[in-house]
């Protein structure tokens, strides 16, 4: 039982990363599995760090307190890292809820809030596309590949991780990259809807009598139904091709965050 109890700290350390990647990850869906299920999945998970990272902190004392700010440590760099994992998925909703809002089905959440981000429903359909063509394609290795790299770059057990020479602008390429592409998928939609509003409007100024507010939601909502039809085959490629990216995420890891070796 001893035994056990030496490697408790270690397992902490290991699931303090991956919990907050699997709660921005949109993959892993942390969002349905709650309570019990949810602990005990973060806790095999850290099984695989866990033996290294009792292998070094074999033979030096730390302290509760010193083990508690390894593990705040580790949450942050977990935010970090959940963040850069989720960019994709975030992206894909993103273009989803901009189809959704331009053809005015997000009016309803914006007079009720309590309707929550679920009410984008093509939003939510892609991100859902974007899980299922990760597990069809990659698969879920991927993404917990990259957590088991980070171990290499970011060892848990040295202190204060400090961005790298060009690791701010390394971030900030990603994270503007993520949003240029966003716009860039969502462009045929938002232009095609653009352009059809602006001729009921023009039809509003001709024909007074014509209930331009209530006529424009139906015919954009059919209108961006349409296009998404003959978009979607495209769309689908793009999600496959942004979701490869995810295995060369590795790679902008080292550049990001410099290690203060001891």
């Amino acid at each position: 039982m001893l035994l056990y109890l030496e490697y408790l700290p270690s397992l902490v350390i290991g699931m303090a990363r991956i919990y907050p990647c699997g709660i921005l990850v949109a993959a892993f869906c942390f969002q349905h599995i709650r309570g019990m299920p949810r602990h005990t999945l973060v806790m095999v998970m850290a099984l695989m760090p866990a033996p290294g990272i009792h292998a070094a902190l074999a033979g030096q004392d730390y302290s509760a307190i010193m083990l508690a700010a390894l593990v705040l440590k580790e949450v942050a760099l977990g935010v970090l890292l959940g963040v850069l994992l989720a960019m994709p998925f975030w992206m894909f909703e993103s273009v989803g809820a901009l189809l959704d809002n331009q053809r005015g089905a997000l009016a309803g959440g914006q007079l009720n809030p309590s309707l929550g981000p679920d009410a984008t429903p093509i939003g939510h359909m892609f991100k859902q596309l974007a899980i299922f063509l990760l597990m069809t394609s990659l698969g879920l290795g991927t993404l917990t590949q990259v957590i088991w790299d980070s171990y290499l770059i970011w060892p848990p057990t040295l202190w204060f991780p400090l961005p790298a020479v060009n690791g701010f602008d390394v971030f900030i390429g990603l994270l503007g990259d993520t949003f240029s592409h966003m716009m860039l998928y969502a462009a045929p939609f938002i232009a095609v809807l653009l352009l059809l509003e602006f001729g009921i409007a023009l039809l509003g100024v001709y024909s007074q009598q014509l209930q331009v507010s209530t006529l424009a939601p139906p015919v954009k909502s059919l209108a961006g139904i349409g296009i998404l039809l003959l978009y979607f085959a495209l769309l689908q490629d793009l999600i496959v091709g942004r979701i490869s990216l995810l295995g060369d995420l590795k790679h902008s890891l080292g550049v990001l965050l410099k290690v203060a070796v001891p």
